[in-house]
């Protein structure tokens, strides 16, 4: 995700293949709708999208990539596509006008040397009218009255499963917001802190959650949910909101959030929120873990998370041991969320052996834990690899201390076995914050993640080229 002039704009990437103009339908209309976009212009829009796309595919070899962006402002909606291939394109380009039903506007210009961009637009008011006179869409009559915000009672917890069974189906990773009675246990135990969203007949239509464990001073916020039907109202910022409060009231140092990266609609709430990404979590779930009504661009393989944090108390000077390798990207992280760093020099282990905690989730996400980073440290990283290995890992993490003097060893013999940089934890573990490393053993194409912000896509790329470069060394 990015920004063009004014308005923030969702992105993206697919083949040039006719099978793609249902995914490409479905991105359309699920983005205007979190855009405020009325849900009859959002279906026009994202019809006259998936014909022309159609019409670009007869002409496409199948192999190239294109790119959709899409904005909107009062007044209108926009959908861009952008593609390569100048003379292929150029005989069909005139008519695609002539394909679209009434009130829809299609234009397009050269782009670089030998490319187009193809911009279809629709007026929201005019779009309301053409659906009146068309066929209708269901969603027309999505609801308008007032949403209220407030604490679940347990009687709710029974809705609060329907909410998450309608969107997610049953490949949610958190199987206890469909056991009512888990569900509770969990809030009357401190565990979970959750917060609803209910239409003008006190129905749950929406969920959010801080988890905490017992004692930490963090929180995720987590277990976010919102009916389609009321998608595009704000409420997922506005259930956000009431978490953050709550926190400050329990005295926590910060809030985290893991969305996901097969659409950015939490990433684009954790960036009004102020929670800039600290860290990618690459494989980090299985392929399932998505949405069943909207698309998945990351198909094919585990799907990927990302970390954003914001510090709920003021911080002050961080003195850190930073590897040289991750210098800049660590200090520009700790800028974002408003904390000065001093980098120190270390080397020389305090301790002779280190201290590691190993553990694998059922989703096949392993990690490991440097407590303490002795001499030994390439040793023991060797023994955890081969211990996460023997339970299952497809993806391993690896974190450690950011303060510990022994951390750019860890890091050098981390790098020596494929491990590459991931990101930040702060506030993570009782000493501080953690540097995070990832290493994967089957293919993931980080081209493909959905990301909102420009400086999550740097992050990104930061990690990508840290992964070519142990790859090419291994």
């Amino acid at each position: 995700m990015g920004k063009n002039n004014s308005d923030h704009f969702a992105e993206l990437r697919l083949s040039m293949e006719a099978e793609s103009g249902e995914l490409l339908r479905a991105f359309v209309r699920e983005a205007s709708l979190v855009e405020g976009v009325p849900a009859a212009t959002a279906s026009l829009i994202a019809g006259d999208a998936e014909q022309i796309w159609r019409i670009l595919c007869q002409s496409s070899a199948g192999q190239e990539r294109a790119t959709a962006l899409l904005s909107s402002s009062k007044r209108e909606v926009r959908v861009r596509i952008l593609l390569d291939g100048h003379s292929r394109f150029s005989a069909i380009l005139l008519s695609l006008g002539a394909q679209l039903r009434r009130e829809a506007g299609v234009s397009y210009r050269e782009r670089g040397v030998d490319g187009w961009e193809i911009a279809l637009h629709r007026g929201i008011e005019i779009a309301r009218q053409a659906a009146g006179a068309d066929e209708q869409p269901a969603e027309v009559s999505a609801p308008t009255e007032e949403v209220r915000i407030d604490a679940p009672r347990q009687s709710d917890s029974a809705a609060i499963a329907r909410c998450f069974l309608a969107v997610y189906g049953h490949n949610y990773i958190h199987r206890e917001v469909f056991s009512p009675r888990r569900y509770w246990r969990k809030v009357e135990s401190g565990e979970l802190i959750p917060m609803v969203s209910r239409d003008a007949r006190g129905e749950v239509i929406g969920h959010v959650a801080l988890e905490r464990e017992p004692g930490a001073m963090v929180a995720e916020r987590g277990e976010a949910v919102v009916l389609p039907t009321y998608r595009g109202r704000h409420l997922l910022e506005r259930m956000t909101e009431r978490l953050t409060e709550e926190a400050v009231k329990l005295g926590l140092v910060g809030i985290y959030a893991e969305p996901v990266t097969t659409h950015t609609f939490s990433q684009r709430n954790d960036e009004r929120a102020g929670m800039p990404t600290t860290a990618i979590l690459l494989g980090a779930a299985p392929e399932t873990l998505h949405s069943k009504d909207l698309p998945v661009p990351t198909a094919g393989q585990r799907q990927s998370l990302l970390l954003t944090f914001r510090f709920l108390q003021p911080s002050g000077d961080y003195e850190i041991v930073a590897p040289q390798e991750y210098r800049d990207v660590i200090s520009a992280t700790y800028g974002r969320l408003g904390v000065s760093v001093s980098p120190l020099d270390g080397r020389t282990p305090k301790e002779s052996r280190s201290m590691t905690s190993i553990a694998v989730n059922d989703g096949g996400y392993g990690r490991i834990r440097f407590e303490t980073i002795g001499s030994n440290a390439a040793i023991e990283l060797a023994q955890a690899m081969s211990d996460v290995d023997g339970l299952g890992a497809r993806a391993v993490q690896l974190s450690a201390h950011i303060g510990d003097p022994g951390l750019p060893l860890l890091v050098e013999a981390a790098r020596a076995c494929g491990f590459f940089f991931c990101g930040l934890a702060p506030a993570f573990s009782d000493v501080g914050d953690l540097l995070l490393m990832q290493r994967l053993s089957e293919p993931l194409d980080i081209g493909a993640l959905q990301l909102f912000t420009d400086q999550t896509k740097e992050l990104a790329a930061f990690i990508e080229q840290d992964r070519q470069w142990t790859t090419s060394r291994r």
